[in-house]
């Protein structure tokens, strides 16, 4: 149990502390722990962190303050942790997938692949895509600059089944830039893929400046 000091001794205790004397109520345990205060700098900026160290004398733990070693500017810290968090938000880039392939009528085409923004590879989470005309299926997402994610297309039937685009997974490294990446991709062969850039105001099915 913590017990307060009050007796001569403890006066002299904080005393001898000196200008690291913390601001609160010094105790005693009969078992060694460490405690942390924090003691004001100045009125206007900047605190020191002092550790109070519990030193054993006739089978009492006296604390004892142990100056820091370092000193926190307060009013430069929250500035510099504001501006990293703003340095590490992801940038996102906007990227059309576009797949020239033909299917029956009440069949839609769908994209899936890793991560959140591609459905985490759940088919249920497969994010449809629109047909114009030339038989192009397309969709449009906004996602972070500067990573990779695997994809695969899959076509889905009338009656809810679903066929997994053959071959291996394809993939797509975006980056950073103020156009529209466009990913145009085969069904069957991966290495047909094409990947370019267009104007953000071009339309999605237009064919895109190599």
């Amino acid at each position: 149990m913590m017990k307060a000091l009050t007796s001569s001794c403890s006066k002299a205790m904080v005393e001898t502390l000196g200008p690291f004397s913390p601001r609160v109520p010094l105790c005693v345990s009969d078992r060694p722990e460490f405690c942390f205060t924090i003691r004001s700098k100045n009125e206007k900026k900047g605190w020191n962190l002092l550790l109070l160290k519990l030193v054993r004398n006739n089978d009492l733990y006296p604390v004892h303050a142990v100056p820091p070693k370092d000193q926190v500017d307060l009013e430069t810290v929250e500035p510099q942790a504001q501006q990293s968090e703003q340095t590490n938000e992801s940038k996102f880039v906007r990227v059309s997938f576009q797949l020239q392939k033909t299917c029956n009528f009440g069949e839609q085409f769908l994209i899936v692949g890793g991560g959140p923004v591609l459905g985490s590879w759940d088919p249920l989470e497969a994010l449809p895509m629109t047909w114009s005309e030339g038989h192009v299926w397309a969709v449009e997402l906004d996602m972070p600059a500067g990573q990779t994610f695997q994809y695969k297309f899959i076509l889905k039937g009338e009656g809810g089944d679903i066929i997994w685009q053959p071959g291996l997974d394809r993939l797509i490294h975006t980056w950073e830039t103020k156009n529209r990446i466009v990913v145009l991709e085969d069904w069957e062969n991966v290495e047909l893929q094409k990947i370019t850039e267009e104007d953000q105001l071009a339309e999605p099915n237009e064919e895109p400046q190599v």
